[in-house]
């Protein structure tokens, strides 16, 4: 296979690793195998002891989410929407948990997991036309990735209930002010900008960022450890009813 093929593509650019997920045709939708590969590469940027991570689609798009189009990407049988969602959160705390700062460079969109995956990096850097949105209520299925959670906790109840149930896009700027982005840069920048501040923060010495990032993960933990098994359940229940079959079908 060659780095073409992959799903993750891995690129290095001066001591910080460039992950760009790589299914430019589908908006980089996410498969069950998406996550095993993001797994592995993870591994190896932390074995590599690379100075920053920056996450970033193929193509100008960040990622439209799970795939919506592909038996694989639910699994087969009762039990694999379970075990698709019980992956992603397994692989985006193994993101948390990269000792190197993390950065989501988001350009065109971030749509629905693919919004929990760059909102489990450390900053967000994003392109100023690109926007954020979570269509879960629309095909009949319930969020996941912790994108309930998080909101709740970012946002408040009204504001992340707005996001969650209507599905609205949420624009760069919206999201810049409410805490949710980082950085907002002009269209196409978006990696070199995360590149160029992940290079700054891997100046700092590595044992503070580190020590500073446990704290910052360790502040959310315990809640999210509890939140997890309802989303599976949750998650579980709604991608096996008829109408998520219908949901899924009215978008492939």
């Amino acid at each position: 296979m060659t780095a073409n093929d992959r799903l993750i593509r891995r690129e290095d650019r001066d001591g910080i690793a460039l992950l760009l997920l790589n299914r430019p045709r589908q908006r980089n939708a996410l498969r069950y195998e998406s996550w095993s590969e993001l797994s592995e590469v993870l591994d190896g940027v932390v074995a590599d002891d690379v100075r920053g991570v920056v996450l970033a689609g193929a193509d100008g798009f960040f990622c439209a989410g799970g795939d919506l189009k592909t038996g694989p990407a639910y699994g087969s049988g009762p039990l694999g929407p379970a075990g698709r969602v019980e992956h992603a959160q397994r692989v985006m705390e193994q993101l948390k948990a990269v000792p190197v700062p993390t950065l989501a460079a988001v350009e065109g969109a971030a749509i629905g997991l693919g919004w929990s995956l760059a909102l489990s990096c450390d900053l967000v850097v994003c392109a100023s036309d690109a926007y954020f949105a979570a269509p879960f209520v629309a095909r009949a299925v319930v969020p996941d990735g912790g994108l309930a959670w998080r909101l709740t906790q970012q946002l408040g109840r009204h504001r992340a209930a707005s996001l969650l149930l209507r599905g609205t896009r949420l624009s760069a700027g919206d999201a810049e002010r409410l805490g949710l982005v980082t950085d907002v840069v002009e269209p196409g920048s978006a990696i070199a900008r995360a590149v160029v501040i992940a290079d700054e923060l891997g100046q700092a010495d590595a044992g503070a960022v580190e020590m500073t990032k446990r704290l910052i993960n360790s502040a959310e933990a315990a809640q999210l450890a509890a939140f997890h098994p309802l989303e599976l359940a949750m998650a579980t229940v709604a991608q096996q009813r008829s109408a998520a079959a219908d949901g899924r079908a009215a978008y492939s």
